[in-house]
């Protein structure tokens, strides 16, 4: 009974805080989209420009698409903690990392490859992510892209202005 009324409490005080797809901004998501093609080719000549757009195009919405088929309705660390007490089933960092490389995966981008990355391996904290990246382009300079961080809204940056998280290749 405890329990249940922990629970209870931790939907009713997060409620305030969910998130909602249902209302994307389509002009924003446009600017985002564009913004991380052009990141994509300033990484080297050698990105496909029209490969660069797919997959800003498809990135970004899967990010989503997974925020929804998990059921996020609340900021990441919450939506752990719902995990943890058997309220949801699915939506750590891991997820997000594995479904959005395999959804990825099956498109075969030929100008670019994608790697997992992990922060803080083998802590409590541990975070994983992937990086966009090509032979041409060092490790510091790669992409990192993170669904989870803002709940299926992508983050992405070069790892080496990446402020939060120390990554590494996993």
């Amino acid at each position: 009974m405890k329990q249940l009324s922990i629970t209870i409490a931790i939907i009713f005080i997060f409620n305030a805080c969910s998130t909602k797809y249902e209302n994307i901004n389509l002009k924003q998501e446009q600017k985002n989209i564009i913004k991380l093609t052009n990141k994509i080719l300033r990484l080297s000549n050698h990105i496909d420009k029209e490969e660069a757009k797919r997959f800003s195009y498809e990135t970004i919405n899967y990010s989503k698409t997974l925020a929804k088929n998990y059921k996020v309705t609340t900021p990441a660390l919450i939506h752990n903690t719902l995990i943890n007490l058997n309220i949801k089933q699915k939506g750590y960092c891991y997820h997000y990392a594995n479904d959005l490389i395999n959804y990825l995966k099956d498109k075969k981008f030929k100008s670019f490859y994608f790697k997992k990355v992990v922060s803080k391996r083998g802590e409590y904290f541990e975070h994983t992510a992937l990086i966009l990246t090509r032979d041409d382009i060092s490790f510091h300079n790669s992409l990192v892209f993170d669904a989870w961080r803002n709940t299926g809204d992508l983050f992405w940056s070069k790892i080496k202005d990446d402020k939060k998280y120390k990554w590494e290749i996993r």
